[in-house]
């Protein structure tokens, strides 16, 4: 027994020897972590081959390629170079973007939950296979004939237990994978209002750019204008040089303006495609021409925007959901202290393979009542834990509704506001364009000087500026406000859901880049 133990001993502390912190980290908290080879994939894969239901090889990507019956019709006009307005934008973006198809599988995930729940109430069974050699030895008996032998037994078993009774633990656990199911769809159903969103405010965002590269090439050809004029006023003898500087200086200040415009185009561009979940080098060319949309939210009172956003936003409808998940969890939690009633049954045959002895057969068929009445204060800590989570989920619910009113509060007003904004700034235009051209005339009949000829040429450009930022102010408002109240839902709502951006009785108004 001493050898044993001292063996044991042994082998005990050269395996705690083998025990270490792990050296797959970095040495200290400061230092860099050196990633293995294995770490680093052997080979890349590019966007474009991680499609909705598996991983295509490069082989399979090009194939697919080729293939137009396999592209859809946005994505070709894309391929094309063909110019893109907004509905094919939300085409691409729900054909491709990544969040969408995250949440999708979330939901299919919730959705085998509901099974695993319902599993419960079906019987559980279980066969299976034997095959034993047993030595038996009868010890020192004094009988020639009795001492010790070996027998080899085999043959199959089954055993069956069902549960009956459980004072409805599996009806409330069922409720909550169900509710649970319920909130991922509506989630999944919010990411395709916000990717929607997302689209809409991406590309006002990218015609603001272009509108403000149109509007500072406007800015430069005035510019340019004001120096022809001073030079041509210096060269005459009528002007000074210091005007014809002064000129050349500002049409300077109008080419950098511009440069600085065209490289926020191509922010914009990525941005853009970034939501659409494409390359930004495939994402050419989009329509300048911006539709600002209508929406029947726009003509409706505060009070019924949020009346409508209680019914119809899917973070409020997913909160509703989560709060009857996390009822369903307390009662289940609380049936969890009551007994269990099952049947069970087993079956068992053994064979021998001595002679002489004839074949088991065992069966067994019963009710039982479990009941466990303490295991560590775990049930009643597990209670605790879900009637913390339902009065914490309930204020979840809470702030998801303030916020919602807060958001319709505030996108409304934004509308309202944008709304003046835009005939203001096109007055303004109009009223800058002729007072400019008024003043060049007078700068060059010697009736004004540079400055209120250059003052003209910044208020002008100024205005320009202000519509172009008010168009897509006024758009992006009406795609938020529609997305506040629930209703932005772009062309992939079933018949008879809600309305969205775009169909209303108010008229769609068209504009274009100056």
């Amino acid at each position: 027994m001493k050898t044993e133990f001292f063996i044991w001993t042994a082998i005990f502390a050269l395996l705690c020897g083998c025990v270490s912190e792990g050296t797959d980290v970095a040495k200290s908290p400061s230092v860099f972590w050196k990633a293995p080879k294995s770490a680093v994939p052997n080979e890349e894969i590019s966007p474009e081959q991680i499609a909705t239901d598996k991983i295509l090889t490069k082989e399979e990507l090009q194939n697919k390629e080729k293939d137009p019956s396999d592209i859809r019709t946005s994505y070709e006009r894309m391929e094309s170079g063909k110019p893109l307005n907004l509905t094919d934008l939300m085409d691409i973006a729900l054909e491709n973007n990544t969040q969408t198809r995250t949440y999708w599988f979330q939901s299919k995930i919730y959705a085998a939950n509901v099974g695993v729940a319902r599993s419960a109430y079906y019987p559980q069974v279980s066969v299976g296979a034997q095959i034993y050699r047993s030595k038996v030895k009868f010890g020192s008996i004094p009988i020639p004939s009795v001492g010790s032998y070996y027998e080899t037994g085999y043959g199959p078993s089954a055993q069956i237990n069902w549960l009956l009774f459980d004072f409805g633990k599996r009806e409330a656990d069922i409720l909550s994978a169900k509710e649970a199911l319920r909130a991922a769809n509506f989630d999944y159903n919010q990411i395709i209002q916000d990717v929607v969103l997302n689209v809409n405010v991406a590309y006002y965002e990218f015609y603001s750019a272009k509108g403000s590269v149109r509007a500072a090439e406007l800015s430069l050809q005035d510019a340019l204008t004001a120096y022809d004029s001073a030079n041509a006023r210096f060269k005459e003898g009528v002007g000074n040089k210091q005007d014809m500087l002064n000129a050349l200086a500002n049409a300077r200040n109008a080419e950098y303006s511009l440069e600085s415009a065209k490289g926020a185009v191509e922010t914009a561009r990525a941005n853009l495609a970034s939501v659409l979940g494409v390359s930004v080098v495939k994402l050419k060319n989009i329509s300048e021409d911006m539709e600002i949309p209508s929406s029947p939210d726009t003509s409706k009172k505060i009070d019924e925007l949020v009346a409508q956003a209680l019914r119809s936003r899917q973070t409020l409808l997913a909160a509703y959901a989560n709060l009857r998940k996390a009822e369903a969890d307390t009662r289940s939690a609380e049936r969890s202290f009551l007994p269990q009633l099952n049947a069970t049954g087993s079956a068992q045959y053994i064979d021998y393979s001595t002679k002489g002895r004839s074949a088991d057969e065992n069966y067994t068929a019963g009710l039982s009542v479990s009941w466990s009445i303490f295991e560590g204060f775990a049930k009643t800590y597990n209670l605790i834990s879900a009637r913390a989570a339902e009065r914490a989920q309930a204020q979840a619910l809470k702030a998801a509704e303030i916020e919602i009113i807060s958001e319709i509060w505030s996108n409304y007003h934004s509308y309202k506001s944008a709304e003046k904004q835009v005939e203001s700034t096109k007055a303004a235009v109009e009223a800058s364009k002729e007072a400019f051209d008024a003043m060049k005339v007078g700068y060059e009949n010697g009736v004004n000087s540079l400055t209120d000829f250059l003052n003209a040429q910044s208020q002008l450009a100024t205005a320009r500026e202000r519509e172009v930022s008010a168009r897509a102010l006024l758009a992006t408002s009406i795609a938020k406000l529609s997305h506040a109240t629930g209703s932005l839902m772009a062309n992939t709502r079933e018949e008879g859901e809600l309305s969205s951006v775009g169909e209303g009785d108010a008229s769609v108004s068209t504009f274009k880049l100056f």
